[in-house]
């Protein structure tokens, strides 16, 4: 049976009446695309001829409205097949053709054959088959009358069909490739092996069904026995309770003899095992002994359990009581940190000077020390160096971008997911509670109105404190007063001032040029070479620590026994001064990768190819490339061999090249400043324009700048004042300005009414401090005097209104990125000499430092009116620094 629309089944039944017949053809239609009609090429050909036996109307609703249909119950009696069709609409009316079988076709042995297998598999499927309407149980019913006695149809053409119909799960193209099967035989097989089919589907239901009921048994009887289990052993420790101590010293005994295998699998007896052996302290005991009640009353089932086990493990895994010895044989840390690091003599001696009073003492606290310095000067490579010299193990906690405490300090229990902070989780990861943990950029630590991380840092990094830190998560006192901490920070302002005064800060200052070019040679190249594959690590006593990070990436038996690769000391030098513009070392490190990374694919055998024009030419500059390339090699030993002059060809065009000559112009002045990625220089720009005498001041600028701006400006105009009107000016100064004293109106503003605007270039950049006096000074004077300022000096220093050049900071940042940028001279003040002696390296090739104490020195220099041939002799307050003085290097105090 099936349902059609009133409409169609009307219009079926006055086709019917009036051609005198109650025989319909029913075809299937072919699968098409959701939202396509079908049409006639999408209808089968083959189909069943059938007779209409009944119809009934009926209503029901779809997608929530009332529909009317009629359900047509009819008998199918032959198959036939589509010649030639006649009308499509209102309904398909089609020239077809009958099957007939032939009735010898229905009696040979094969057909026979068939007809038993396919009867026989049926039976299997019935067997296979659950006592329940399934396909089997289904298909043998419509084969049975009135009696419960299966009878087989006779014809094998009625059999084959009537399996076909009433096996489940058939898809209609097998449905359709039945039907289309006429000789007997044939469809005799195809049924069959259907049959088969359903028949194997069946037994591997079944053994699924098994399965799975057999695990859901065990599970029960699983869950069954372990409340069991927790009955019983709940009633043991009632038992034992009431027997006294006796039965505890029983237990204990054994414990420590017997071993009893059922309570080892016992968790709670291995948590109590576990807290025994942690030897924590008296308080985190009575805790731990309070949850592990509270665990034993608890379901295993409930959420709660976990928690609370999850508590206990943690408190068992704490390295309360263990801690690594420390390596206090100092020579061989002295070699361990000379090797890992050139230069930083100040954390070098520091580090010392703690394994000598662990070494006499015993038991002193781990100092906090914090490592202030620009980007890439080996901050946190130096605390994994650290931790090899002390001989203890190393964990680095990245603080950047933190923001809220309990990443530090941990989430109380009573919150979801809680879990330890990262400090607790670093001591359970070391298993010692003496490592060395490295706080990575602590200066990016975010805070705001809601979260402020710093504040939980001032207990963590207070050596008075931190004996007994509580993260909130165990809720009990740990000792990290053992723990060596070291921090790194970029920027000390950022740093709230009560933690940086529980810190102990260490500059680490940018490096030279020969510094640079030192660790290039001595650490960043055969780190390289052997992360290239271009050299075999050397195995000595004390390896630096980037040898061992390099052994555990590339296996040594892969690498050469001599190195591929040799750079000359004036190709890196190259590198430093024209390929890179930093006060640390990362690009050049960059820059040394990329000349290993060429130096891998040339003795690789590939050779960049040469471009040609369309005419096949190839220009000059890629030949000029080629034939430079072709003098590194490789030789015969297969070594390549880099200079300064093949570096263009290969690592690009230079980056950097000084030239302040240029921007040296009439209001400009150039001096230093430091920044959080290290020194560099300041131009400050001023220029005039007709107006009302306004003073503007642009480039971000803080407070402290836009004073120091107003104090140049009137500082100009008092000196010249009293140099006109009351003849007090110094012969310095006077010497200076002698020409414009003479065309000036001392009674009137030596700037008229002129506008002035004093820029600080890079204005998308905060600027502030107190540094910008002096430069600001002579800009201005440049404006007034329309003379250039010397293009080869840098100065920094603030000034006073009367004059005086009053001392600054980060000097060892400015004299050095002066020194980067290829100034000859810098102006420093007097009163900063001591600094220069302490943090200068010994030897600044092409920089002369002169120290000034009042501004009338600056401009007698900066103008021309003094030169630096020597020192002068019997100036009053003239000094020469012996340890900072070379042949090319002369310091002043006065010029």
């Amino acid at each position: 049976s099936f349902q059609i629309s009133p409409q169609a089944f009307a219009e079926v039944a006055n086709f019917c009446e009036t051609h005198e017949s109650a025989h319909i053809g029913i075809l299937a239609q072919k699968p098409v695309s959701t939202g396509d009609a079908a049409g006639p090429e999408d209808i089968h050909i083959v189909g069943t001829y059938c007779r209409i036996a009944s119809n009934a109307h009926s209503a029901g609703k779809v997608n929530g409205k009332e529909v009317s249909f009629v359900t047509l119950t009819v008998e199918g009696l032959q198959r036939f097949e589509v010649l030639d069709l006649q009308q499509t609409e209102p309904f398909p009316v089609a020239t077809i053709k009958l099957h007939q079988e032939k009735p010898d076709e229905l009696q040979n042995d094969q057909v026979k054959a068939l007809q038993q297998a396919v009867q026989q598999a049926v039976m299997d499927l019935y067997q296979e088959s659950p006592q329940s309407a399934t396909q089997g149980d289904v298909l043998l019913r419509s084969l049975a009358g009135a009696s419960k006695k299966t009878r087989w149809p006779a014809s094998p053409s009625l059999l084959a069909d009537t399996v076909a119909a009433g096996l489940g799960q058939m898809t209609l193209q097998e449905r359709q490739q039945v039907l289309e099967t006429f000789p007997v035989a044939d469809r005799l097989q195809l049924v069959l092996e259907l049959v088969k089919k359903a028949v194997e589907v069946q037994k591997m239901s079944k053994e699924i069904s098994a399965k799975v009921q057999k695990r859901s048994e065990d599970e029960l009887r699983e869950v069954v026995l372990k409340r069991q289990l927790m009955a019983l052993q709940k009633e043991m420790r009632r038992l034992k309770g009431k027997a006294g101590k006796r039965a505890d010293d029983d237990a204990e005994e054994k414990e420590a003899g017997e071993g009893d295998e059922d309570e080892e699998e016992d968790e709670i007896s291995v948590l109590r095992e576990a807290l025994r052996k942690a030897q924590m302290t008296p308080e985190a005991q009575k805790l731990a002994q309070r949850e592990l009640k509270r665990l034993q009353n608890i379901q295993p089932q409930h959420p709660e359990y976990t928690v609370c086990r999850t508590y206990l493990e943690t408190l068992s895994s704490l390295p309360w009581q263990i801690s690594s010895d420390d390596a206090l044989d100092l020579s061989t840390a002295n070699d361990i940190l000379e090797k890992d690091h050139y230069g930083l003599e100040k954390v070098k001696r520091r580090i010392l000077e703690f394994l000598a009073v662990q070494k006499m003492r015993g038991d002193m606290k781990g100092p906090i020390l914090c490592l202030h310095g620009p980007p890439g000067v080996g901050k946190t490579s130096l605390g994994r160096s650290v931790a090899k010299a002390l001989g203890r193990k190393f964990h680095r906690i990245a603080l950047g971008g933190v923001r809220d405490e309990s990443e530090l300090r941990g989430h109380r229990r009573t919150y979801i997911g809680s879990m330890p902070g990262n400090i607790i989780q670093a001591l359970i990861s070391m298993k010692v509670n003496n490592p060395v943990i490295l706080l990575d950029e602590i200066d990016k630590m975010t805070r705001n109105a809601h979260f402020n991380p710093s504040g939980a840092m001032l207990e963590l990094l207070d050596p008075e404190q931190n004996h007994t830190f509580k993260d909130h998560y165990v809720n009990t006192p740990f000792d990290l007063s053992k723990v060596l901490f070291l921090c790194t920070c970029n920027d000390l302002n950022t740093i709230d001032r009560p933690l940086l005064d529980r810190m102990e800060v260490i500059e680490l200052s940018g490096y030279t040029v020969e510094e640079k070019i030192h660790i290039a040679m001595t650490h960043l190249l055969p780190k390289q070479r052997i992360l290239h594959a271009l050299e075999r690590p050397p195995t000595h006593a004390v390896n630096p620590s980037y040898m061992d990070e390099a052994k555990d990436q590339v296996p040594p038996d892969k690498l050469p026994q001599q190195p591929r690769l040799e750079i000359s000391k004036a190709a890196i030098q190259h590198l430093v001064t024209k390929w890179t513009m930093e006060s640390g070392v990362r690009s050049l490190e960059r820059r040394l990768a990329q000349l290993c990374r060429w130096a891998a694919l040339r003795l690789a055998g590939e050779s960049p190819t040469l471009q040609t024009s369309e005419d096949g030419q190839v220009s000059e500059a890629d030949r000029a490339a080629a034939e430079a390339l072709a003098e590194c090699g490789p030789d015969g030993q297969g070594i390549l061999r880099v200079d300064a002059h093949h570096l263009p060809h290969i690592v690009g065009a230079e980056l950097y090249e000084p030239d302040l000559a240029e921007r040296l112009s009439v209001g400009v002045s150039m001096g230093l400043g430091v920044t959080s990625t290290g020194g560099q220089l300041l131009f400050v720009e001023a220029s005039r324009s007709k107006g009302s005498g306004q003073l503007r001041v642009t480039g971000q600028l803080g407070e402290v700048m836009k004073e120091s701006v107003s104090t140049a400006m009137s500082l100009l105009r008092s000196k010249i004042y009293n140099a006109k009107l009351r003849n007090t000016g110094s012969d310095q100064f006077t010497r200076v300005f002698k020409q414009f004293l003479e065309s000036v109106d001392a009674s009137k503003d030596p700037f008229g009414n002129d506008d002035i605007h004093v820029h600080f270039p890079a204005g998308a950049i905060p600027k502030d401090g107190p540094s910008a006096g002096i430069t600001t000074t002579l800009a201005l004077a440049s404006l007034l005097l329309n003379k250039p300022v010397r293009d080869d000096t840098a100065v920094t220093g603030e000034i006073t209104l009367r004059g005086h050049v009053l001392p600054v900071g980060g000097i060892r940042d400015k004299v050095l990125a002066a020194h980067r940028a290829g100034v000859a001279h810098v102006l420093l003040p007097y009163a900063n000499l001591r600094h220069a002696k302490d943090e200068l390296p010994p030897s600044l090739d092409g920089v002369e430092l002169h120290f000034i104490k009042h501004v009338d020195e600056a401009l007698a220099w900066a103008f021309g009116e003094s030169e630096p041939s020597a020192v002068p002799t019997g100036a009053e307050d003239s000094t020469v620094v012996p340890p900072m003085a070379t042949p090319e290097v002369v310091v002043f105090s006065k010029l």
